[in-house]
């Protein structure tokens, strides 16, 4: 039997995504600056205020994700479990298939099951950020801000569930 396979956030994956979002911050910041010594209306300054306050907070808020050390996906003998939307245990029986879609910097591991996902998947608030249900029976995990490379994750796929297709 094999160890379960535990994965954590990435450093690198949560905190250069923040890096563009505290860029913008300092560059609305910078014109900010700019409107107040030049003595620009305040309503437009006060525009620019609140986008760049948006895009500090947006950067904390991908950025605090890098400092979580808990375990965010798992995959073990009985199935996958993702903590970041519903942490319910989905079990080898009802995935069909796996396969890995990357682009552009981002990858998803997508997981044909054999029925409707879960409630807890389907509406958990954090849905943006790990499980996407997409169409009736396909599920998307997020994994380009995890630890563990979505090759890694399709052979574990194929260790504990040698059943399942993997699709390429």
């Amino acid at each position: 039997m094999a160890a379960p396979l535990e994965i954590r956030n990435s450093a690198t994956g949560k905190i250069f995504p923040a890096l563009g979002s505290f860029l913008m911050a300092a560059i609305f910041g910078f014109y900010v600056l700019k409107g107040l010594s030049m003595g620009a209306p305040g309503g437009g300054v006060f525009m620019v205020a609140l986008l760049a306050l948006g895009f500090a907070g947006l950067g904390l808020f991908i950025a605090r994700g890098a400092f979580d050390t808990r375990v965010q996906v798992m995959l073990d003998e009985n199935g996958f479990r993702d903590r970041r939307a519903g942490d319910v245990l989905v079990p080898w029986q009802k995935v069909r298939s796996v396969w890995l879609a990357s682009g552009r910097g981002a990858a998803m591991l997508n997981f044909e099951l054999t029925e409707v996902p879960p409630d807890e998947i389907r509406y958990a608030p954090a849905n943006a950020f790990g499980l996407l249900p997409f169409g009736k029976t396909t599920v998307h995990m997020e994994v380009s801000s995890l630890d563990v490379s979505g090759e890694e994750m399709v052979d574990a796929v194929k260790t504990f569930a040698p059943h399942v297709e993997v699709r390429r």
